[in-house]
């Protein structure tokens, strides 16, 4: 499975966001839909370093505006 779909299928199982509003390029965090807070960024940040074996650790929240950042990211880190 493509990476963004990964991360879209973790993002709705796991912090309960709805597919059909998600994104890649959807705003995660804030007053956006969404609307995630800093504890599902520890999940995600988790998620990553599991399944992907990058640490996102203290990483700059530009990384995480979104599925399409996040990617780039592990990406650019793995």
């Amino acid at each position: 499975m493509e990476l963004k779909a990964k991360l879209k299928e973790f993002i709705c199982s796991t912090l309960g966001v709805e597919a059909d509003v998600l994104e890649y390029d959807t705003a995660l965090f804030g007053d956006s839909p969404i609307g995630l807070d800093s504890v599902d960024s520890l999940e995600i940040i988790s998620y990553v370093d599991g399944e992907y074996g990058v640490d996102m650790t203290g990483v700059g929240k530009e990384h995480f505006q979104s599925i399409d950042t996040i990617a780039a990211y592990i990406e650019a880190n793995k």
